[in-house]
């Protein structure tokens, strides 16, 4: 938000703490758009309307609590944030998902032509291992259990480096036909 745009909403917001009715609609129209976008930010775009309308609700509700001495919009967009979470906290507590959310989500199981995949897979990565020397396919297995053997990382990371190389090398020979 731009200075001029900052410092209006300053004025308007204090307008309206003071009492000032008129000073209602322009804070709408300037709020409106920001607390939307920014909920829109943190959650899907159902859920954002609907919590930049409680952010709305609750500023206007506490405007006469402004103090004159704070940020504006560091205000309303404090009391967005406070609405996000608890609507993040209410979809938790529900165990609630999003729309669509269960459409997106692959199914873990995967089906049954992805299972025979991996399984093939899995078979020629073992097969291509067993064609490596025995230093390297041990360096490959600690390297992807996340073990780091008693070396220095740079001759560790040189020796995956190099276990990898051969590794393409084994794996191309049985499914690169170029």
């Amino acid at each position: 938000m731009e200075r001029v745009e900052r410092e209006a909403l300053q004025r308007q917001l204090e307008r309206l703490a003071d009492g000032d009715r008129d000073a209602f609609h322009p804070l709408f129209v300037r709020l409106w758009p920001l607390l939307r976008g920014f909920a829109a930010r943190c959650l899907s775009r159902e859920e954002a309307e609907d919590v930049a309308q409680e952010a709305l609700l609750r500023v206007f509700s506490r405007a006469a609590e402004f103090d004159r001495r704070r940020d504006a919009l560091s205000w309303t967009l404090g009391i967005a944030a406070y609405e996000i979470r608890s609507a993040r906290k209410r979809r938790q507590r529900r165990r609630e998902q999003p729309a669509g959310a269960l459409a997106e989500r692959p199914d873990p199981a995967g089906s049954p032509e992805d299972a025979a995949v991996a399984g093939d897979l899995e078979r020629e990565l073992h097969a291509a291992l067993a064609a490596l020397g025995p230093a390297d396919a041990e360096t490959l297995l600690a390297y992807a259990r996340g073990e780091r053997p008693d070396l220095p990382g740079a001759t560790f990371r040189k020796r995956v480096e190099r276990a990898l190389e051969r590794l393409r090398g084994a794996w191309r020979l049985n499914h690169d036909r170029r």
